[in-house]
């Protein structure tokens, strides 16, 4: 089946899909985009991202089209692709300028929706710590921009090193996330994720996975994860929108040593793996009939 793809308030073959060569979001940048999982045409918790986007480009400047225009073009995607089980992506650009450089004269926006199969089941992973840095200091590190290229580095890198993940340090040194996800391990008892202020990005999947904690009465807190205490914790994983939880097998650093976790997924990380599925197929799930 041939992938379609929404741009622009029309359905093209997504290979046949292009943008102006003006448009901000491809020369500079300017331009924010979410990855969301859907199940049996539902997103889960578009509006939380829908939310996210719209925070995103409000600190680039970029004026968002209405939620419910993007929820539409989400569903005609959805319903025009017809899988069971899709990983969606939306991006929202500046748009294109005239060649002036000048957000201020950019517009309309480039909205851009693009389904695809889900992934499989994640495995265990090994990630690498690698020398890329977050400043978390950027005020738009809570923005989920277009310009991923640390992200991008930071995963050559680590594939370089035979590593499956990368995680990057803030410029204190602490671990901030993953290239593409969230960063959690269990340390002295206690669930901990890098905060906000520490550089990591709001992710939803994050969100969810820290109340799903709670409802399990797991102890979790938002809080520094130094490389020494990640080294001792008993599991760690990381979580984003298209794997959801996924299990780390072991770290490495940059100078060769490394430590592993254990051999199998271990309680708290299956328990929320768990927990976090049955959350999703609740809000997911179709509307009763009678």
């Amino acid at each position: 089946m041939t992938a379609i793809a929404w741009l622009n308030g029309e359905l093209v073959e997504r290979e046949r899909a292009s943008v102006s060569i003006d448009d901000l979001g491809f020369r500079y940048g300017a331009a924010c985009f979410e990855t969301f999982r859907a199940y049996r045409g539902v997103p889960f918790r578009l509006d939380r991202h829908l939310a996210r986007l719209a925070a995103g480009l409000a600190l680039l400047g970029i004026a968002a089209p209405a939620e419910q225009e993007l929820g539409a073009a989400v569903e005609v995607a959805l319903r025009a692709n017809g899988l069971p089980a899709a990983r969606v992506r939306l991006t929202v650009s500046a748009g294109p300028d005239g060649g002036t450089r000048r957000l201020a004269d950019a517009g309309p926006p480039t909205v851009l929706v693009v389904v695809e199969a889900a992934p499989a089941a994640p495995s265990p992973v090994i990630a690498l710590v690698t020398s890329t840095r977050i400043d978390e200091r950027d005020p738009l590190r809570r923005a989920k921009t277009s310009n991923y290229l640390p992200s991008l580095l930071a995963l050559a890198e680590a594939r370089a090193a035979g590593c499956e993940h990368a995680l990057l340090r803030n410029i204190a040194g602490d671990i901030a996330e993953a290239a593409t996800a969230n960063v959690f391990a269990v340390v002295e008892g206690v669930l901990r994720t890098p905060p906000l202020d520490a550089g990591a990005l709001p992710g939803i999947t994050r969100e969810a996975v820290l109340e799903c904690a709670r409802a399990l009465g797991l102890p979790a807190e938002e809080g520094a994860l130094s490389v020494p205490a990640l080294a001792h914790a008993a599991e760690a994983f990381v979580t984003s929108a298209g794997a959801g939880v996924q299990p780390l097998a072991g770290v490495r650093l940059a100078d060769g040593s490394a430590f592993e976790f254990a051999a199998a997924p271990e309680r708290c990380t299956v328990a929320l793996d768990r927990a976090y599925r049955d959350l999703v197929a609740r809000e997911t799930a179709p509307p009763a009939t009678f």
